[in-house]
């Protein structure tokens, strides 16, 4: 289907060119052009009744003038040269192309559109217009709108190595809302390997100091925290985080056994969870929720990953191949087979393993410790898995 857009501008450059190359061929007198004899006849009508003197000082012009004019009787067309009309198109068309290269903003039009119906779209149509958009964001740098939309999509997709690039530009374009200074944090803190550096401390920092409840900050230097083994300022951002969430929902009950966790490390006792819809809840994170036993094999005769590389295992929503994972386990294996055990302990941003009924499990191999399917060695991936089934899920890799 083509483009209104290519139609009217197509529409529109034929019309240009027939201005230029056909009209002038028409544009030329029909009649003789004027002459000195025909200027003083004229002249001697207009003195009709007057004086003669003012009728010989007119023929006495004609005479000192010329009676005869180098004019041709008859006018040629206004452009006579074809090469130069064919030349004004080709001129015509270059900049047109060139103005609209520079200028153009259809993309950044039908870009708008495929958004407000991306309800409706489907996987693979979702990934093409990311790819347009990315286009777009590198085509114009300076637009905020695609760095923002683009770094929220990659980091809600566990990618936030790209997540961080896109945060990182926004807040050197000046960019200074919390929310963007916390997930620019929280995208370089994951991004590094749960390593927060200073520049991604001062940015969390800075925009609780604007906005004291702002999520991704106090999820991030908590993290932070536990990394580092102060469980004291762990549990003192966690809580700020879970009196935002409402009691008794998932992003509730995930912090209150995260903090439990803390205060266990600290040595203290657990905790009674004040809220009677929390009773049945583990005081800590433990590994008899339900989940799902997985069993990694590398595939027969193929080379055992090196050491040092990464197995990332995620749980997502049955059927489902991008989005935040359920859970997700990350292991350095020193043997294989691997196992490993997803259940609420590796949940992810308030969601709950035990609270779902199936899942698909995929399994990524990077050697450089990066997750996503472009960086695995190996991959692979079993969907409709029973969340606390007894038998552990084998998964046999395949290479890329």
């Amino acid at each position: 289907m083509i483009d209104d857009f290519w139609i009217a501008a197509t529409a529109l450059l034929l019309g240009a060119i027939v201005w230029v190359l056909v009209l002038p061929r028409y544009w030329q007198r029909k009649y003789p052009t004027e002459t000195n004899e025909d200027w003083l006849r004229l002249r001697q009508r207009e003195l009709a009744g007057e004086s003669e003197q003012l009728q010989q000082e007119a023929a006495l012009r004609l005479i000192e003038d010329g009676i005869i004019d180098d004019v041709p009787r008859s006018a040629g067309p206004l452009i006579s040269s074809r090469a130069a009309q064919w030349a004004g198109v080709v001129l015509l068309t270059v900049s047109v192309l060139s103005l609209y290269q520079h200028l153009g903003s259809w993309e950044d039009v039908n870009i708008a559109r495929a958004l407000s119906d991306v309800e409706r779209a489907q996987p693979a149509d979702i990934i093409a217009l990311i790819s347009r958009i990315e286009t777009r964001a590198e085509a114009r740098p300076a637009n905020a709108d695609y760095a923002l939309l683009l770094g929220e999509y990659y980091l809600s997709g566990n990618d936030p190595t790209a997540a961080f690039n896109y945060f990182d530009r926004l807040v050197v374009m000046g960019a200074s809302a919390p929310e963007i200074l916390g997930k620019a944090a929280q995208a370089e803190f994951l991004a590094n390997d749960r390593q927060l550096s200073a520049t991604a401390r001062a940015r969390a920092e800075q925009a609780l100091a604007v906005n004291t409840a702002e999520p991704a900050a106090l999820a991030t230097l908590g993290m932070a925290a536990f990394e580092e083994s102060d469980f004291r300022a762990a549990i003192q951002y966690w809580q700020r985080l879970q009196a935002l969430e409402p009691p008794g929902s998932p992003g509730y009950t995930m912090l209150a056994q995260i903090i439990e966790r803390a205060r266990v490390e600290l040595g203290e006792a657990p905790t009674v969870l004040a809220d009677e819809s929390l009773a049945g809840a583990a005081p800590a994170i433990s590994s008899k929720s339900p989940g799902v036993d997985v069993v990694v094999r590398v595939p027969e005769g193929a080379l055992v990953p090196p050491n040092g590389s990464v197995v990332f295992v995620l749980a997502r929503a049955a059927g489902t191949e991008q989005g935040m994972p359920i859970a997700v386990s990350r292991t350095q294996p020193e043997r294989w087979p691997l196992s490993v055990r997803l259940d609420d302990g590796q949940s992810m941003a308030g969601q709950l393993i035990s609270e779902i009924t199936a899942v698909s499990i995929e399994v990524q191999v990077s050697i450089d410790g990066q997750p996503g399917r472009d960086n695995a060695l190996y991959w692979g991936r079993v969907d409709a898995v029973t969340v606390g089934g007894v038998e552990p899920v084998v998964i046999a890799l395949t290479g890329q």
